[in-house]
């Protein structure tokens, strides 16, 4: 019997290696400020099926180190970003890819506004999908 519970044990260890890589989710407790310049806007499909989402390549100011920042859906974030223009981020670090550091916006600050993605627990506000297009965006302060 004892021999059968750890093999169960196991075996639910096992789960999430044999599944593959879980997607990243935002972490209250690796919030991080970066400020820099975005380097490129790309558009990449995140979960199977849905809209692609917002990606913003960032070199952050002082550094110069690499970021890739995850936004949101692209029929929730309405503001335009382009290569050149100088944002700030609050975002979850979740992890680094090569050179470049992951992190899941909560906040964009670019041209004097904030567009707030996520509440400050993470939730994203497109929360209901696309059909609430039109009626919730991204708050802008």
């Amino acid at each position: 019997m004892k021999a059968r519970l750890i093999a169960a044990a196991l075996a639910l260890l096992a789960l999430p290696a044999l599944a593959g890589q879980t997607e990243p989710y935002y972490d209250v407790d690796t919030e991080v400020r970066i400020e820099g310049t975005v380097r490129e806007v790309l558009f990449e499909v995140r979960y199977k099926d849905k809209a692609p989402f917002v990606i913003l390549a960032l070199e952050e100011t002082s550094t110069g180190q690499l970021y890739r920042i995850e936004t949101g859906p692209s029929w929730f974030f309405g503001e335009d970003l382009h290569a050149g223009q100088k944002v700030a981020i609050v975002g979850s670090l979740v992890r680094t890819e090569g050179d470049a550091k992951y992190v899941i916006a909560r906040e964009v600050r670019f041209g004097g506004e904030t567009l707030v993605v996520r509440d400050r627990r993470g939730f994203p506000g497109w929360r209901g999908g696309a059909a609430q297009r039109g009626r919730r965006r991204g708050r802008v302060f």
